[in-house]
């Protein structure tokens, strides 16, 4: 059996209890580089770590816009956080798309009457790269979703500043017709949240067409 992270064989012998009931089958490098955001003390508009009460960017979002995004996130931003990611999604290593793939199932449950909606990729960078690395960690979690939104030709989230982010233009535009959208509840899912910027984008437009509620999960903040 490998690790779902770098692919290296387990050599640690595993208990019953593990195989089948264990949140994760990583090696214990890998284990280390994920640390899980304790949801009881988190801003409920962002996901913000340690702190239960609606921090200051999401009280500032909700005098522009009128509504909080309600991001949950699963991780912590941090450098082990990076160690995954940088070679997932800027190098393309479509092999650690299963990283945490059991927990991602397993918290989404929470979302059963939601429509889930990876953000997509624009076409330049999903030619790049080669897959969606959102969706692809909802495939290889057995997660079904639909591709509400389409994105614009713009210039990658990456390459922006925190202050270029928040000035972003709107970047989506609807993919499915608005009945698809009209009376759901939507759940956005995305990488990282970093500014909130891209998930408040994608949020107006289904607000905008129709949604009752939206939501996002983001795999680290």
């Amino acid at each position: 059996m490998r690790c779902s992270c770098c692919q290296k064989e387990l050599i640690s012998n595993l208990t019953l209890r593990e195989l089948f009931f264990s949140p994760s089958l990583r090696c214990y490098h890998c284990e280390k580089l994920f640390t899980r955001i304790e949801q009881r003390t988190t801003c409920p508009g962002c996901g913000r770590a340690d702190t239960a009460e609606l921090c200051q960017d999401c009280r500032a979002w909700q005098g522009k816009l009128g509504f909080v995004m309600g991001n949950k996130s699963l991780f912590r931003y941090n450098a082990g956080f990076r160690q995954w990611i940088e070679p997932y999604k800027f190098t393309g290593d479509y092999r650690l798309r299963g990283a945490f793939a059991t927990e991602l199932a397993q918290y989404l449950r929470e979302y059963r009457k939601y429509v889930i909606c990876p953000l997509p990729l624009s076409t330049e960078r999903f030619e790049q790269r080669g897959f969606n690395q959102v969706s692809s960690c909802l495939d290889s979690a057995g997660v079904t979703y639909e591709l509400l939104l389409k994105r614009k030709e713009l210039a990658p989230q990456s390459e922006k500043s925190r202050e270029e982010r928040l000035k972003m233009i709107q970047p989506f535009e609807l993919n499915r017709p608005n009945e698809k959208i009209r009376n759901q509840k939507v759940l956005l899912v995305d990488d990282v949240y970093t500014t909130g910027r891209t998930l408040f984008h994608g949020a107006e437009i289904l607000y905008r067409n129709g949604a009752e509620t939206v939501k996002s999960l983001t795999f680290a903040r």
